[in-house]
């Protein structure tokens, strides 16, 4: 067959890259380092490092799943597209019914469904702005910005609490429905809305999208409360809890007036199948899961303590499987390089965050290594 070349000069009918929509220019890329580039970075092997910088479970997922994901055989097989089974499972794992459950790659997918679902469309309907309360996941203004929504910033006040007269004040001078994302505990500082907070906040114009992320580390989940507001979602995740952020498992619980659209704009095989299994298989072995999640806490409280101890670190209570830290008094610089030597990576921040670092939770070895990298500094 021939194969048709175009003449070495001739010009393009037009160019691509002029076409791409200009809301990419309010866009980062987000690609953390991997585990060999840090070794790299460090001059040491992987091994030696302690990866203590995106909170995650460091005792991995339950015996159980671990002996199906190495016995999985079932590979040449589409998933489940709706997740059936493992939908039951949360149901009952939650006390909801699990035909308000929709099962999703990662909580991350389901704030984009979300936002896919109530985008303005011309033939009428949907909701243009979102308020984003930074400091806290910033996936929120990502996918708000991604679905060309107008992202109405409404910063924390000291000690993180959310400014509850300015959402109030906006809300006032424009009664326009609006999406609310919130996170409880709050990432990065691991604090939980208050029920004064919460009760001041479901009563405005607004979709409250509440981010229940590490809600396993504080027992203070508040999905029953989707079957009374049907303006709250609520999202989860096996990433924390369960040890399983690498398969990439969320569920969004949602008010039963939602399901029908969500059904149809769910993109189908959203969840591999070794990642349903994984999930199902925790809820199936959950007295060992929560144990971890009890060992995590408990070297949460122990942890804190310790830092406490460091006159250059102001530990805020946290909630979450992690601690925020703000360093007084020698530069973040000091500190990263301390632990570093090590092979200890931590979270680090700039802008108004610059002097903060953020400690996932990890096991008692790897934090008393943490401990000893510190007094060093």
């Amino acid at each position: 067959m021939a194969t048709l070349r175009r003449p070495i000069n001739a010009t393009p009918p037009f160019d691509p890259s002029a076409l791409v929509g200009r809301r990419i220019e309010e866009l980062e890329e987000y690609a953390p380092e991997t585990m060999e580039e840090m070794a790299q970075r460090l001059g040491l092997p992987v091994g030696q490092l302690i990866k203590l910088d995106a909170n995650e479970n460091p005792y991995g997922p339950t015996r159980r799943t671990m002996a199906l994901l190495n016995g999985f055989s079932e590979f040449h097989r589409y998933p489940d597209a709706v997740s059936r089974r493992l939908r039951e499972a949360i149901g009952e794992y939650l006390d909801v019914d699990p035909d308000r459950v929709v099962v999703g790659n990662g909580s991350d997918e389901l704030i984009d469904l979300i936002m896919r679902l109530f985008r303005p469309s011309p033939l009428g309907g949907g909701i243009a702005q979102v308020i984003d309360c930074p400091p806290s996941f910033s996936m929120y203004a990502f996918y708000g910005i991604s679905h060309d929504l107008r992202v109405r910033r409404v910063p924390r006040r000291d000690g993180f609490r959310l400014d509850l007269r300015a959402i109030e004040a906006m809300c006032a001078r424009d009664p326009q429905p609006r999406l609310l994302f919130l996170a409880s505990p709050n990432n990065p500082d691991g604090q939980l809305l208050t029920d004064a907070e919460f009760e001041r906040l479901i009563e405005l114009p607004v979709v409250m999208v509440l981010d229940e992320a590490y809600v396993e580390f504080a027992n203070a989940s508040r999905v029953s409360l989707t079957a009374t507001y049907d303006n709250l979602i609520v999202l989860r995740t096996f990433s924390k809890w369960a040890g399983l952020a690498g398969l990439r498992v969320g569920y969004g619980v949602f008010p039963e007036a939602l399901m029908p659209a969500l059904w149809k704009l769910k993109s189908p095989y959203n969840v591999n199948v070794l990642a349903q299994a994984a999930a199902l298989s925790t809820l199936e072995d959950l007295e060992e899961a929560q144990a971890t999640v009890a060992r995590i806490v408990a070297e949460r409280e122990k942890l804190a303590a310790k830092l406490r101890e460091f006159s250059f670190l102001r530990v805020i209570d946290s909630q979450a499987n992690f601690l925020l830290c703000r360093v007084r008094g020698v530069s973040i610089n000091t500190v990263r390089r301390a632990v570093e030597k090590r092979g200890i990576i931590l979270r680090y921040y700039g802008g108004d965050m610059q002097d903060y670092v953020r400690i996932t939770v990890g096991t008692a070895m790897q934090n008393e290594s943490l401990l000893v990298a510190l007094r060093s500094v």
